[in-house]
């Protein structure tokens, strides 16, 4: 090689690893990301303002109508409090009007994903009303795109155009209500709720429900949380694309946190976490209602109601002033069935596909006015059985609505079956009634999901003697 040109090789080498050795590390590091506080060149309104538009319109056309903009010029202003980090959240931001004491919230359907990589939660965010609509869509209030008469979200394309971020990210606060609170002015709010527990038939030790990953589990998974201070019920929804659908679910009181919204036909409220860090379930004990203790009697000679269900058909409950009812929404209830001759309420979540019910046969009334020492019997049968999911309650204050009654759980021998196949039907009581007076009536209550909570149950020779 020619001397000349190794040395020059040489000393190039030496050049590089000398700038290489003197150059800070530093000088290669990514530059943050700053973004300046945006320019708004117009009137920024608030989201009370959006849903007052939505209502003046409803009220004149209807609750289908939408409220279009166009040539106002104005930017709604909010702090988005969803996250679809998790993937509980979908192509859609939740938006509330303050990030303390937050009074108004709204749905902003986006044809991207994922969005909390630019509108984290927290961030405060300007929404060009110009070009969109809002309207309830699934019973929540939501903005974006006009399609027909349906919102749908906002073109990826155009997201830059309408979704302005400002610079600033707040500490959001939730705004702290009860099941009793739930009206729709709390809807898309980040709320937080406290002293609730899971239903105890979906967290049994060993067969308890995760949050969305059961095999029925087709959209969502639907949990039936409690209220420990007034036995109220909602449902927890979780997405089945989310990435913690797989977490059990936790069997002791708690708190949730996270965004009130509704189920996806809109008639009920649920609640939807950004992340599992919304359930902190960390007081280690239940709730469960305690049970009637009435002091016992003889067993009295005057029949008040009896029903054996013989001759009956499922139509005829309704008929004889029976409720029959599934309250989680499904198409599961009680049936009459029959085997060796005899009849009987009957029960079953196997092959139902429904993921969660609640379904209630209650009796008509019982008048214990005119009686004394009043008793309680019925037979039961259990099998199939991989939970323990009936439960007995009475009332003497039926308010013609399941979820505001005030039960009081009965002290019911029930038994337990083999799991495959059927056990003896036995006795569930004698069960005191006699501290109750007025107009009665027994509740059979069976939580569960298919398939994973589907004890078969038989129910028959019901009745209440007093003397």
């Amino acid at each position: 090689m020619d001397i000349k040109k190794l040395i020059i090789s040489a000393c190039g080498l030496i050049t590089v690893l000398l700038v290489t050795k003197c150059t800070p590390e530093e000088d290669f590091a990514t530059p943050p990301l700053l973004i300046e506080e945006p320019s708004i060149n117009g009137t920024v309104i608030n989201i009370e303002a959006v849903l007052g538009i939505m209502n003046q319109q409803i009220e004149k056309e209807g609750e289908n109508a939408k409220a279009i903009f166009n040539n106002t010029n104005n930017y709604l202003v909010g702090y988005v409090v969803s996250s679809d980090k998790g993937g509980n959240f979908f192509k859609e931001l939740i938006i509330q009007n303050k990030n303390v004491n937050p009074t108004a919230g709204i749905r902003v359907l986006i044809d991207n994903a994922p969005l909390y990589t630019s509108f984290e939660f927290g961030r405060k965010v300007f929404v060009k009303l110009d070009g969109l609509s809002v309207g309830l869509e699934n019973g929540l209030p939501t903005l974006g795109a006009l399609d027909g008469n349906t919102v749908r979200a906002i073109p990826s394309f155009s997201v830059g155009e309408f979704i302005i971020r400002s610079s600033e990210v707040f500490a959001i606060t939730p705004l702290e209500i009860t099941m009793e609170d739930f009206a729709d002015h709390f809807l898309n709010l980040y709320i937080k709720m406290n002293n609730l527990q899971f239903n105890k038939n979906i967290v049994l030790d060993n067969n308890a429900f995760t949050l969305a990953a059961e095999p029925n589990d087709e959209f969502d998974g639907e949990r039936i949380l409690e209220s420990c201070e007034t036995g109220q019920k909602t449902i927890l929804s979780t997405s089945t694309f989310s990435d913690f659908k797989g977490l059990t679910l936790p069997n002791n009181q708690g708190s949730f946190t996270g965004i009130l919204t509704k189920n996806f036909l809109g008639e009920a409220f649920n609640l939807v976490l950004n992340d599992p860090q919304g359930l902190v379930f960390d007081i280690e004990s239940r709730c469960d209602p305690e049970v009637l203790q009435c002091p016992s009697t003889d067993q009295g000679t005057n029949t008040l109601f009896e029903e054996g269900f013989t001759g009956l058909k499922t139509k005829d409950l309704k008929d004889l002033g029976w409720i029959n009812t599934n309250i989680a929404g499904g198409m599961l209830d009680f049936e009459i069935g029959d085997f060796a001759d005899n009849q009987y309420a009957q029960i079953t979540g196997f092959r139902s596909k429904e993921p969660i019910y609640e379904v209630w046969l209650i009796t008509p009334e019982i008048d214990l006015d005119a009686s004394t020492s009043e008793i309680l019997n019925f037979d039961v049968q259990a099998g199939y059985d991989n939970g323990n999911i009936l439960e007995v309650f009475v009332t003497n204050d039926y308010t013609g609505n399941i979820h505001s009654t005030s039960w009081i759980k009965l002290d019911a021998n029930l038994p337990r079956g083999p799991l495959n196949g059927f056990g003896d039907s036995i006795p569930a009581g004698p069960i005191p009634l006699s501290c109750l007076d007025g107009r009665i009536r027994i509740g059979f209550r069976y939580i569960g999901g298919d398939p994973r909570a589907t004890t078969r149950y038989h129910i028959d020779n019901f009745i209440v003697k007093g003397q």
